[in-house]
């Protein structure tokens, strides 16, 4: 009989530990407020889907999306790559004219409510990020 060939044991990796610390070469951020708007589509893409997952102060991407045939100045919202939704077309001039002059503008998720309205579900804040 052949004994039971032991497996090294796991070396524990202190990963998270990385991403608390700063990296000397990044310029710390500070942000700046710019608006509170409703997030818009909240039915019509993946915010349902991940209501369960979203709290309050998760940075949300932005980005322009051009090709949308119903807003010229789109601006796209996701999460950890899922669509989300969109900025609302009536208040996204400035961080669309933001986002096309090369800004690094993020959103928040300011409040979550249970709410039948699905203008009422989630509020973003918008930022303009700035290196210090």
């Amino acid at each position: 009989m052949h004994p039971k060939p032991t497996l090294p044991q796991a070396r524990r990796i202190p990963m998270l530990a990385v991403y608390g610390r700063r990296s000397p070469h990044r310029a710390p951020v500070a942000e700046q407020h710019l608006q509170r708007l409703p997030l818009a589509g909240f039915n019509h893409h993946e915010a349902v889907r991940l209501w369960a997952y979203l709290r309050p102060g998760q940075a949300l991407l932005l980005s322009r999306e051009r090709s949308n045939p119903v807003d010229p100045r789109a601006v796209s919202i996701t999460w950890l790559g899922e669509h989300l939704g969109y900025l609302p077309r009536t208040e996204n001039a400035l961080a669309a004219g933001l986002l096309e002059n090369g800004a690094e503008v993020i959103a928040r998720i300011h409040a979550l409510r249970d709410s039948e309205d699905p203008w009422e579900r989630i509020d973003l804040d918008v930022f303009l990020a700035r290196r210090r």
